[in-house]
């Protein structure tokens, strides 16, 4: 199967959480990513207001509802209007937590990116602390073994 649609998260990983303004960069790649026949649908816990004003400067839809992140029904609401298998779908999104596990819990690749900022929604830090307190941003060493610290870049 190959990657048929994109759900994307909006806060700190499409633009920063304390702004509502999407960068030129995000802009280019989500328009990139349209071109190439991808469905793309947002899904974030945000406020309505800044989901709004994202869909606009973007032309790109929210999922309908609240997802509710980290709980399923979101993601696979997404899933239902795009009209994909899990497997068909890629789900991007800054937090290993509320986007990343529960995602790859009913089948949907992922991919974790690094926060745009390092402001975010006060409840966001409960999430945080498991992220941490589970090694949850870095990935396992070829061996299979949970890093503690990320990667060297060399």
């Amino acid at each position: 199967m190959q990657i048929r649609g994109l759900l994307l998260d909006i806060d700190n990983t499409i633009t920063r959480w304390e702004e509502d303004h999407v960068p030129d960069s995000e802009l280019s790649w989500l328009h990139a990513m349209s071109d190439a026949s991808l469905q793309i649908r947002f899904i974030s816990n945000g406020l309505d207001r800044k989901v709004r004003r994202v869909e606009a400067q973007t032309g790109l839809t929210h999922i309908a509802g609240r997802p509710l992140k980290p709980l399923p029904t979101g993601f696979r609401r997404g899933l239902e209007e795009m009209e994909l298998e899990p497997q068909e779908a890629l789900m991007v999104g800054d937090s290993a937590v509320t986007d990343i596990a529960i995602a790859n819990r009913i089948g949907i690749w992922t991919v974790l990116v690094e926060p745009m900022s390092s402001v975010h929604f006060p409840g966001s830090k409960f999430w945080q602390v498991i992220e941490r307190a589970f090694s949850l941003r870095f990935p396992a060493t070829p061996e299979g073994e949970m890093r503690r610290q990320p990667p060297s870049r060399r």
